[in-house]
């Protein structure tokens, strides 16, 4: 027996498999080193699978041309999605990252094998965390929704708007290090402090090597008041996804 599927579901399925394979490329906490590509290749078809029914109808006649053309465009519009959530999430990182350059610990980086690059340890620390929430509060699943009502304002077919994506990645460049600031704020500010207070120490008493205690002093000084900062990562981290499913759900194309 023969099974014969419409040329027009097939092609809202790969339409549908592309485009939510470039959003999880990029987008946290999909885009991971440590999820096999076997396994972000089939999130990214049971996504489509979920899509493809609401979409298939709006196909039109199916060539060879016009399913290049748009699926190109497809990967390109999942891509700038999760671009944007990526960018909203770094603003954890970057709070650590800004712990790690006023503590100290910037001197010695640690290579991630995660990410294949080169961290600091209180950067690093922070986004394990912002992923550790992500998943304990179900906001992965609030990505995958938003993701797909996407559809509403980007119908497969339509044109990447590069005007409105212009203006929410300023947006969301502005929110990430205001978010960053916000998280490592209070932590900064008393390394800021105690920066001050070696200076005033090494014009009282010449004679004191600063730099052979300061360092030291400014790690056991982070390493105390490192707490300061987990409260405010779940408050953050929701304002965050807010603003990152408004920015994907905002995009409509002309």
């Amino acid at each position: 027996m023969d099974l014969e599927v419409p040329s027009a579901t097939l092609a809202a399925l790969l339409l549908a498999s592309t485009r939510a394979a470039g959003f999880i490329a990029l987008a946290p906490p999909f885009n991971s080193n440590g999820i096999p590509r076997v396994v972000k290749g089939a999130l990214a078809l049971c996504i489509a699978l979920v899509t493809f029914p609401h979409i298939s109808g709006t196909i039109p006649e199916v060539t060879a041309g016009f399913l290049i053309a748009t699926a190109v465009t497809e990967a390109v519009i999942g891509a700038a999605l999760g671009f944007v959530v990526q960018l909203l999430f770094s603003a954890v990182q970057l709070a650590g990252d800004l712990i790690d350059v006023t503590g100290g610990f910037s001197l010695q980086p640690a290579y991630d094998p995660m990410s294949l690059t080169t961290q600091g340890v209180i950067g690093r620390l922070h986004y394990l965390l912002a992923i550790t929430l992500l998943f304990t509060s179900n906001g992965h699943l609030l990505l995958v929704r938003g993701f797909v009502t996407s559809y509403q304002g980007l119908p497969v077919g339509g044109s990447l708007p590069t005007d409105q994506l212009g203006s929410v990645l300023i947006t969301a460049f502005s929110m990430m290090f205001l978010a960053a600031l916000q998280i490592a704020g209070p932590l900064v500010a008393v390394l800021l402090l105690a920066d001050v207070a070696l200076a005033l120490l090494s014009k009282a008493a010449p004679a004191l090597n600063i730099f052979a205690f300061g360092f030291p002093l400014k790690i056991m000084i982070t390493l105390t008041l490192l707490g300061l900062t987990f409260p405010l990562l779940p408050p953050a981290l929701d304002g965050l996804l807010d603003s990152a499913l408004d920015a994907i759900t905002s995009l409509r194309s002309g």
